[in-house]
């Protein structure tokens, strides 16, 4: 989780031929302080990525900065024991919100990807 002062940009090219790539990018309020000020930040998800940019590379980064693939290995483990009645269907559960959270993920590169391409 990076946190900044001002609302960062989704892409930035850092001038050594590699790009930021910024997702989830969220207003934050910062509570007052010792002169009785709040303060607004913003937080949000990064991944460095080196020219050439593509989809394809986007995304591999993001996906490896959020889950292993040890951790993706896990829970399928679990579910297949679940199938089996080894574990209880919570298990099932899990893996599939994981399914469904990657592809909502995947769906935001693609989404800002396609922008980054226009610019």
């Amino acid at each position: 989780m990076a946190i900044y002062d001002s609302k960062p940009s989704v892409y930035e090219a850092n001038g050594d031929g590699s790009f930021t790539y910024r997702w989830n990018i969220q207003e934050v309020q910062v509570p007052a302080s010792i002169d009785n000020t709040a303060k607004t930040q913003w937080e949000c998800n990064e991944v460095v990525v080196w020219a050439t940019v593509t989809r394809e590379k986007l995304t591999a980064a993001v996906l490896a900065s959020l889950w292993t693939s040890d951790y993706e290995a896990k829970l399928i483990n679990d579910y297949n024991a679940a199938k089996e009645g080894v574990l209880d269907d919570s298990y099932i559960q899990r893996y599939t919100d994981f399914l469904n959270t990657r592809k909502a993920v995947k769906l935001q590169v693609e989404q800002d990807y396609a922008e980054f391409v226009m610019i």
